[in-house]
């Protein structure tokens, strides 16, 4: 069972995903632009840390953008 941690971190990036879902292509490259700048000075195992394991899903969408 997550943790208040887990579970804030598992309902940020289902709202990101969700936006991205959503979203036109301007808002996916508002989107991108600033997860960008939020994540640039972490690393990939800490990005899967502060997304619950999850920022592989989100990194799959923004590869069929571009494909």
């Amino acid at each position: 069972m997550p943790n208040a941690r887990q579970e804030a971190s598992l309902t940020q990036i289902r709202r990101l995903l969700s936006r991205w879902d959503q979203g036109s292509t301007k808002a996916r490259r508002q989107i991108l632009l600033d997860f960008i700048e939020l994540h640039k000075s972490i690393t990939e195992p800490e990005l899967e840390t502060e997304f619950a394991q999850s920022a592989s899903l989100f990194f799959t969408r923004i590869s069929k953008l571009f494909f």
